[in-house]
């Protein structure tokens, strides 16, 4: 039993270690864009990456981007309205979420996410996440252990998901997230774009006019 305890501990360690790693090496790299101008940026460039999963018609002509945190409050309150909208406008609008870290020790849940995708269980994951956020979030201190229960829930195999947030993959999709959003000037969650307009007023009713805008837009008299 002292045995296992130990090798449990030691996997644990050497996946924070991957994880820190990983988190130093985005520090690294966008530390020179920091006084990168907004205007100045190719924004649909750091928008989307060959690594987004859409949530809704792929087709549709109206894309909301969401940066967001797995510990963010606001984006958990937020996260059922967005699904309204995506209702609302069947076939119109889609979704694409892009985690960054901002909380405490978010990191390895942002990394747990990630690997979801490698079973094809991101948006059950996604929502199981922010529906217990507070079971695994306390004082807006995250601990990924506490989630694995309800990620088991939706059906992810969490033997395999420890084993996949070690690869370099997942190090590599973090760092694009977070190059992007840094790259973007995105300093809290949730940040929203549709069709590559930053929501400027935050709000529950400002984002709905924006969404109703850019459908107006995309399908004119419709």
């Amino acid at each position: 039993m002292k045995k296992l305890s130990t090798k449990k501990s030691l996997e644990a360690k050497k996946r924070n270690k991957i994880i820190s790693i990983a988190v130093l090496c985005i520090a690294v790299v966008i530390t020179a864009l920091s006084f990168t101008s907004k205007e100045s940026i190719n924004i649909d460039q750091h928008l989307y990456s060959q690594n987004d999963l859409v949530f809704g018609n792929k087709y549709a002509k109206v894309t909301i981007v969401e940066f967001f945190d797995p510990a963010c409050e606001s984006c958990r309150a937020f996260y059922p309205l967005v699904k309204s909208q995506l209702k609302k406008y069947k076939g119109k609008v889609n979704l694409i979420v892009r985690p960054v870290a901002f909380h405490r020790n978010v990191g390895p849940v942002v990394a747990a996410l990630e690997a979801t995708k490698m079973q094809g269980k991101f948006w059950e994951s996604l929502g199981t996440t922010l529906n217990y956020q507070s079971r695994w979030a306390i004082n807006h201190v995250a601990n990924v252990d506490l989630l694995y229960p309800y990620l088991q829930d939706v059906g992810v195999d969490i033997e395999k998901l420890k084993v996949d947030v070690k690869s370099p993959v997942i190090a590599e999709r973090m760092a694009q997230d977070a190059l992007d959003a840094k790259t973007l000037k995105v300093l809290k969650t949730p940040t929203f774009y549709v069709n590559g307009t930053e929501l400027k007023k935050f709000g529950a009713e400002q984002l709905k006019a924006l969404i109703a805008k850019e459908v107006s837009k995309a399908y004119p008299g419709k």
